[in-house]
C-alpha cells in the first residue's frame, strides 16, 4: 500500500512533468513563428535595372543558338465503342443437352492405380485395432466379474438377513408358546425347603450341605420347561447367585443342547430364587447342577 509520502512524490514529479512540457512548447513557438522586421527611421531604398544595347544583342543570339523544342506527338485515339467483328457467325440457337454425357475423363480416372500401402503401416494398424479390440474385451470381462460378485454379495447378504428373520420368528414362537403354558399350567408353590422338613433325594448323605443341594436342583427341575430338550442328555451349568437365592448370571460348562434347550435352562434358573432360608452356613455363591430327565434314568 502506497504512503502519504509516495502519493506527494508522486504529485510533484507529475507537476514537474507538466512544467517541463509547457516551458517545451513555448520555445518551439518562438523558434518557428517569424520574427516581425523591426523599423527603422527614413526612407525606403529605389533601384532601378539598367539593361545596354550590348546585352539585347547577346540575348537575342543566345536565343538563336539555342535548339529548337521537340515535336509533341499526337494523343492515341480512343477505342471504339463499336463491337469487334468476327467472321465467324453467331449461333442462331443454343446447343441442346447431351443424352449420354462424356464419360472418357472418369474412364480415365477410374484406370488410375492407387498407391500401395505400405505393409509394415498396415501391420502397425492391425495390431493398434488388435490391441483396441483386446483391451475393450478385458474391460467388458471384468466388468462383467464385478456384477457377478456384487450380486453374490448382495444374495449372500439376502441369506443372511432372511435366517436372522428365521431365527427370530422361530424365537418369538417358542417365547410365545412358553407364555401360553405358563398362562394355563397351574401355579406350583415354591419349593422352599424348611429346617423342620428338609429337602432331599433319599440319598444317604443327611448333612446339611447334601439337602441344600438336593433343593436347590428340585427347584431347577420344577422350573425347567422341557420342551425341545432332549431326552437322557446331561446339561451341567454353573450358576451365581446373591444372598437370598436370586440368580444373576448362569455358564453352561458341559451342555451338548441346542439354542432352544439352553435358552429353557436358563429360564428355569432364573425363574424363582434358589432355596436360602435355613440354608445359610453352607450358601455356595457358584453351585454346579445337572439338568437331565428323565430324573429315573439320568442318575449315574
Amino acid at each position: 500500500m502506497e504512503s502519504r509520502a509516495d502519493q506527494v512524490r508522486a504529485f510533484l514529479l507529475a507537476l514537474l512533468l507538466h512544467a517541463g512540457v509547457i516551458a517545451l512548447a513555448w520555445l518551439s513557438a518562438r523558434w518557428i513563428w517569424p520574427v516581425s522586421d523591426a523599423s527603422a527611421a527614413g526612407e525606403p531604398i529605389q533601384a532601378t535595372l539598367m539593361v545596354s544595347a550590348a546585352d539585347v544583342r547577346r540575348a537575342q543570339k543566345a536565343i538563336k543558338a539555342s535548339p529548337a523544342p521537340a515535336t509533341v506527338k499526337a494523343p492515341q485515339p480512343l477505342p471504339s465503342q463499336n463491337p469487334q467483328t468476327s467472321d465467324t457467325p453467331l449461333q442462331a440457337k443454343p446447343q441442346a443437352p447431351q443424352d449420354r454425357p462424356d464419360t472418357v475423363d472418369q474412364a480415365a480416372a477410374s484406370r488410375v492405380v492407387p498407391p500401395t500401402p505400405d505393409p509394415a503401416l498396415q501391420e502397425q494398424k492391425e495390431r493398434t485395432r488388435q490391441a483396441q479390440v483386446d483391451l475393450t474385451e478385458d474391460l467388458a470381462r471384468q466388468q462383467e466379474a464385478e456384477n457377478k460378485q456384487r450380486l453374490r454379495e448382495q444374495l449372500e447378504a439376502i441369506r443372511r438377513e432372511r435366517e436372522k428373520a428365521a431365527r427370530l420368528t422361530q424365537m418369538e414362537e417358542q417365547r410365545l408358546a412358553q407364555l401360553e403354558e405358563l398362562r394355563t399350567a397351574p401355579k406350583a408353590a415354591p419349593a422352599t425347603p424348611t429346617p423342620t422338613a428338609p429337602a432331599g433325594n433319599r440319598g444317604d448323605d443327611d448333612s446339611l450341605l447334601a439337602r441344600y443341594k438336593a433343593a436347590m436342583q428340585s427347584t431347577a427341575d420344577a422350573n425347567w420347561n422341557r420342551t425341545g430338550a432332549a431326552e437322557r442328555v446331561r446339561c451341567k451349568v454353573r450358576f451365581t447367585q446373591i444372598p437370598g437365592g436370586e440368580v444373576i448370571d448362569v455358564e453352561f460348562l458341559d451342555c451338548p443342547f441346542d439354542a432352544q434347550g439352553r435358552d429353557s435352562v436358563d429360564r428355569a434358573l432364573r425363574r424363582n430364587p434358589m432355596p436360602y432360608s435355613g440354608y445359610e452356613r453352607v450358601f455356595d455363591r457358584k453351585p454346579t447342577i445337572t439338568f437331565c430327565y428323565p430324573q429315573e434314568e439320568c442318575q449315574p
